[in-house]
């Protein structure tokens, strides 16, 4: 994660910590109401403020890594050594501030305040203990406790270092963007490719267009058949794939020089598939985002693998797609687009694979599918305005999901169905404009 977009974070949970303290610490001492037992109240306060602070880091700043088993006690002990050693100091540099007893005191009596000097200056050394040690945190913790995450690299869970990655492009009417398609992916720093062009049918120049490119590259296989729709061509693309690898790409997108190469540096000693962000282009706006870039944690240790998919599913949109992944051959022929669906089919097939495939998640934190929005031939913007669609797949979800589930795989569930309402609300909003 970019440092800046980190040190953002951090000081949230910095202000949220710095509010919560305060007003416990404020509670509990109109509670005890005893200036010699401030330093008790101090502990209570620090140490909810403390195991608050784990909750929210884990949900806001560490959600690439995974703070282990012991976690939560190793950041307890930071935060508390910390505050140990800041404290005095503070108490000791208030010491020489005499003004400030004497200004806070007049206001006191004056305005006949509750509280006397000795709870003000509690009060300030403990915000800024809590200010302080979250500066330290955002500069020390990460390092110190979790170290650097050593790159993944091309294992010998690849038996062929150099594999055949099998490239799947369904095409129909698209010969506006075809050709910037396909030369993004003939100019790929990884060259090991087979390249299958299905023309579904297109009636416009984009059947000229597969012919003239697979003659001039014979990584290249030309596909025509009668229009069947998108799930049919891939699943056509599917059946001839030779490569080691599967990837989707659709006609009317593009993706980044280094593409493949990015993907296959992600898989490591047990990854069932690679995923990575995208340049989202949209172009009735002439706006454009990368999206999909911010790391996510990794699945616990005692998580299922299905508790995981959901929590991703309902975190962001990058598990939706197809054409943003690098799926394993072996299990991705055992797969199927489900033809009679213009809707979710992407989902489908990803959760179907995920559960065939061992092995965990890799991401890939950079934009490197150039996906352009609102193009002549998306259906996607109609179909989402319709809410049966989105019912409809939570039913699949669900049936995914099987008999049983836990109580995390059900939270997580519930999150997504709430996720696919406002979705399905801003879908209709942005039909309308």
């Amino acid at each position: 994660m970019d440092n800046t977009k980190r040190a953002g974070k951090y000081i949230f949970v910095g202000i949220i910590l710095t509010l919560t303290n305060f007003a416990i610490f404020t509670l509990l001492a109109r509670i005890i109401n005893n200036n010699a037992l401030l330093w008790l109240d101090t502990i209570i306060s620090y140490t909810f403020a403390t195991f608050l602070g784990f909750i929210l880091h884990s949900k806001f700043t560490w959600r690439e890594r995974n703070p282990g088993q012991f976690g939560v006690i190793k950041f307890f002990l930071w935060n508390f050594l910390t505050a140990l050693l800041i404290s005095p100091f503070l108490t000791w540099l208030f010491s020489f501030i005499t003004f400030f007893y004497e200004f806070i005191h007049t206001i006191s009596e004056n305005l006949h305040l509750p509280f006397d000097y000795d709870f003000i200056e509690s009060t300030t050394i403990f915000c800024l203990v809590t200010m302080i040690t979250m500066i330290l945190n955002f500069l020390f913790y990460d390092k110190l406790v979790f170290g650097k995450i050593p790159p993944s690299k091309i294992t010998n869970t690849i038996k062929n270092q150099n594999p055949k990655i099998s490239v799947i492009i369904p095409i129909y009417n698209t010969e506006k963007y075809l050709k910037n398609c396909l030369d993004s992916i003939l100019n790929q720093t990884y060259q090991n490719l087979e390249i299958i062009l299905v023309d579904d049918g297109s009636t416009d120049n984009s059947k000229k267009i597969v012919d003239d490119y697979a003659k001039k590259d014979k990584r290249i296989k030309a596909i025509h058949q009668k229009n069947q729709g998108q799930s049919t061509a891939r699943n056509n693309g599917l059946e001839i794939a030779t490569g080691d690898f599967i990837s989707f790409i659709d006609s009317d997108d593009a993706i980044a020089k280094n593409f493949y190469q990015k993907h296959l540096e992600a898989y490591g000693d047990n990854t069932s598939v690679s995923v990575c962000g995208a340049h989202y282009k949209k172009l009735k706006r002439e706006t454009a985002e990368d999206v999909y870039i911010d790391p996510l944690r990794a699945r616990k240790k005692q998580e299922s693998k299905k508790a995981y998919i959901l929590y991703l599913l309902a975190i962001d949109g990058r598990m939706y797609w197809s054409v943003n992944k690098l799926f394993r051959a072996e299990f991705a022929k055992k797969c199927q687009f489900d033809k009679s669906l213009n809707f979710g089919e992407d989902t489908k097939f990803v959760l179907d694979y995920l559960k065939k495939a061992d092995g965990e998640i890799s991401f890939v934190l950079e934009p490197l599918y150039i996906y352009n929005f609102g193009t002549e031939t998306s259906t996607i913007n109609k179909t989402a305005t319709v809410w049966k669609n989105w019912a409809r797949q939570y039913q699949d979800l669900k049936t995914w999901l099987g008999k049983n589930p836990t109580l995390r795989e059900k939270f997580w569930l519930l999150a997504v169905y709430a996720r696919w309402h406002v979705s399905y609300y801003r879908s209709k909003s942005r039909a309308k404009n």
